[in-house]
């Protein structure tokens, strides 16, 4: 995540604005990576540490977006 101090519930009910990091296969389709807005509506807190963020009907994974808030 590019906001370092950022922590996942302090993202909940806030306007985001992030780019998903694509794995290589598609890099060569989207170079800059998805870029996605809207609103946090769900947090689901893993307890391995790879936390998700529900925007719109997709969860992300906070370990494969750049947050740009």
């Amino acid at each position: 995540m590019a906001v370092a101090h950022t922590t996942v519930l302090s993202l909940l009910g806030k306007e985001v604005s992030f780019s998903v990091l694509l794995d290589d296969q598609n890099k060569i389709f989207f170079p800059d990576g998805i870029h996605i807005s809207g609103s946090v509506e769900k947090v689901v807190i893993d307890l391995t540490g790879n936390h998700e963020i529900l925007v719109g009907a997709e969860y992300y994974e906070l370990s494969r977006i750049d947050l740009l808030i």
